[in-house]
């Protein structure tokens, strides 16, 4: 605990809407008990100090001892006691009732629950199909009041005799319809069993009451996620959810040999039909009815999904009802704080920014974004199914990410609000503008497809959402730039890689590693849109989403989606597929030498020196070349010390010269020269006649392929 390790302490931030919230005080509340405790060892030092070098400690004892007299004793005295005071109220309040530490404890929580619930994982539930709740935040108190009714249908073929119900630690009530008998009540892990007099047949609706309370901020600890200004609490966190969670699960297979535990299984493969009745998001609701009704102070906005359909003042609350008008996931937020309003009717849709008040610097950056995502979505895909869009600012102190619900995306201010864009730096990325385009795409990709709860979903939501910001960006920005984004997620997604602990999938059996789905994905989707074209690749890709959007179950899985890809790609391309989706290949790529020579006409010969290599990684890092061990194609370069391996080569590979001009005073680079050649073997050379002189040159040069070392695919002549 942080009373025994000295100057330890929670720490705090900052943010410009709810300042530095309740962590100021508590920090400086550790702060004040180790200054006592300094204070402590100071008034010691000073009693046992003495000039020059003492005889024996019995000496330097017997000073301090003629030093302490009632002057010191009663400082002494005052600080000892205010400082075990202070320390035994911090320990009363933040101590953990378990004898173990936290994270050991959590292990041990993790074994429980795993052996005593989970042979109920695969018990039927009923699903919810509608939701109406009413959440009171009180932001001065920093709490809320939250009252919920769920209805539900048995969507199943048998009868239900129980529920299931999984929930928090907070101070709630739950009251179904219909009779039933409390079986099991688990305080710990928060899970009852409910049995029903009658059973649930198919067919049958009941409903589930809720009502909860959040718990109170102390001095010493935040219970509540309730802030004075800037609230933003999601129903997960807020309602129960309905049967067993593998969430709560141990993930490690060493340490689950050691409590007995076999080893922890992936989730389902997509081919595994019996697996495709649950979305990612929700095991227990398809797609919902949803109504809320959200008070504050009277001095802030409240929202949540749908549209506001009434808003009013009784006291000094503020009420707000919004109502969805279609279905929607089963997936919401609430927030509130002291909002400014940018609204805009673009296209017949009521594009809405809800910002802190001296935040409006790059409103116009989000606005541009969510007009070109919308745009870019609509014309390639689906319509967008909604008649708003809203963008709400949160503080940073709750996190740095932005997360899109249907036609609601909360997003922090350290995200987008207050970033600093350089509009004069060619290489600097307009963040405000591009995760814009990330979070609207994800009204089609999540909020209109969404995969079954097997691998590799999250490419069906995050990788195509990062495609269509990247593919927004190039149109906004033309292709030469694209290398800024294109290595960063190369350069991040090879970073991460490195310290994976457990497997890599490849991305269309990805089990939601954020390195794949999102660096990875990201490179993967804007490559195949440069091999099949983009008019293809969204072509394809939307007669998948004509097919699945707003599906039922059975769900739709990344093999569906390749399918529809593998369609339009040619014989000649297939090994993109099996590269970019099937498999973990990686490439090393690099420019060997090259040079430049000015011709009579006026024209340069370029001779480029370079070598194209891949391999593959299995789930344990090991690499092989070619689909068993053994079955390489070798080239042995002189220059090197051992020869170089490869996976067979049939590939297209991009080759690239460029040159400068100077454009208002600043050098620019413009492309002379870029086409796909077919390569065969490790080590190339070629000769390019261009019509400027050449300063560069590049294999890949934008880095669209998963090069291992992104730095040398260029070299300067």
């Amino acid at each position: 605990m942080a009373i025994f390790k000295y100057n330890e302490g929670p720490g705090f931030s900052y943010s410009d809407m709810n300042g530095y919230g309740s962590a100021l005080s508590r920090y400086l509340w550790y702060k004040l008990y180790w200054i006592l405790g300094g204070t402590i060892l100071l008034i010691l030092s000073i009693l046992f100090w003495v000039r020059g070098i003492p005889n024996s400690f019995s000496e330097r004892l017997n000073i301090a001892v003629s030093r302490f007299k009632m002057p010191q004793i009663i400082s002494l005295v005052v600080v000892v006691v205010a400082f075990v005071s202070l320390g035994t109220s911090i320990f009363m309040a933040t101590r953990s009732k378990e004898k173990n530490s936290a994270s050991k404890q959590a292990e041990l929580n993790a074994v429980k629950w795993e052996k005593s619930y989970k042979k109920y994982e695969n018990y039927k539930q009923p699903r919810i199909v509608a939701v109406k709740a009413d959440v009171a935040i009180y932001p001065k108190k920093r709490t809320y009041k939250a009252n919920a009714v769920f209805t539900m249908i048995n969507k199943t073929d048998t009868a239900i005799d129980s529920i299931f119900l999984n929930h928090n630690s907070l101070e709630s009530t739950f009251e179904f319809n219909k009779p039933n008998i409390l079986v099991l009540e688990d305080t710990v892990f928060n899970f009852d069993i409910y049995k029903f007099e009658n059973k649930i047949l198919p067919g049958d609706s009941l409903q589930l009451t809720v009502h909860v309370k959040s718990k109170e901020n102390t001095v010493f600890q935040r219970k509540s996620p309730v802030l004075a200004n800037g609230t933003f609490i999601n129903n997960f966190s807020m309602f129960p959810s309905l049967g067993y969670s593998s969430g709560g699960e141990l993930i490690d297979d060493k340490t689950r040999k050691k409590y007995d535990l076999p080893p922890n299984n992936l989730r389902p493969l997509p081919t595994d039909s019996t697996a495709l009745g649950n979305t990612y998001i929700s095991k227990d609701s398809d797609w919902i009815d949803f109504e809320a009704t959200v008070s504050t102070s009277e001095d802030q906005i409240a929202i949540a999904p749908g549209y506001l359909q009434k808003e009013w003042t009784e006291g000094n609350r503020k009420y707000f009802y919004y109502k969805m008008d279609s279905k929607m996931l089963n997936f919401y937020a609430f927030n509130s704080a002291r909002y400014e309003v940018k609204k805009e009717i673009w296209k017949g849709i009521s594009l809405e920014i809800y910002y802190h008040k001296q935040h409006d610097y790059n409103l116009d950056r989000m606005l541009k974004g969510m007009k070109a995502s919308i745009n870019y979505n609509e014309k390639n895909f689906s319509p967008y199914q909604h008649k708003q869009l809203r963008i709400i600012e949160f503080p940073r102190t709750q996190g740095t990410f932005a997360q899109s619900f249907a036609n609601t995306i909360p997003f922090s201010e350290g995200f987008g609000f207050i970033a600093a864009v350089d509009d004069t730096n060619d290489d600097g990325v307009d963040y405000p503008f591009a995760v814009t385009a990330h979070e609207v795409a994800h009204q089609w990709w999540a909020h209109q497809v969404i995969g079954a709860d097997v691998l590799g979903a999250t490419m069906l939501s995050e990788s195509l959402s990062e495609y269509v910001a990247l593919k927004v960006l190039e149109h906004q920005n033309g292709k030469p730039k694209m290398r800024t984004f294109l290595k960063e997620a190369l350069d991040g997604y090879l970073i991460q890689r490195t310290l994976e602990t457990k497997r890599e999938k490849p991305l269309m059996y990805n089990d939601g590693q954020g390195y794949i789905r999102y660096q990875k994905g990201s490179l993967v989707f804007y490559a195949l849109s440069d091999y099949l074209g983009e008019e293809k690749l969204n072509n394809a890709l939307k007669k998948y989403v004509e097919k699945v959007k707003f599906q039922e179950a059975p769900y739709t899985t990344s093999l569906e989606m390749v399918n529809y890809i593998k369609d339009v790609t040619p014989d000649s391309l297939r090994y993109v597929i099996k590269d970019m989706f099937e498999t973990v290949t990686l490439y090393k790529n690099r420019i060997v030498d090259a040079k430049s020579t000015a011709l009579e006409n006026g024209t340069f010969k370029v001779d480029i020196e370079f070598e194209v290599s891949k391999y593959r990684n299995d789930e344990k890092g090991k690499k092989y070349y070619g689909e068993k061990v053994g079955d390489t194609l070798s080239y042995t370069n002189e220059k090197l010390s051992k020869p170089l391996l490869s996976v067979k080569l049939e590939d297209y590979i991009d080759i690239g010269i460029f040159t400068e001009e100077e454009i208002d005073g600043v050098k620019k680079e413009k492309q002379l020269y870029l086409e796909k050649h077919k390569i065969t073997q490790i080590h190339n050379t070629i000769s390019i006649i261009v019509g400027k002189k050449p300063v560069e040159v590049g294999v890949d040069p934008y880095n669209k392929l998963i090069d291992t070392k992104s730095d040398d695919n260029r070299m300067k002549l």
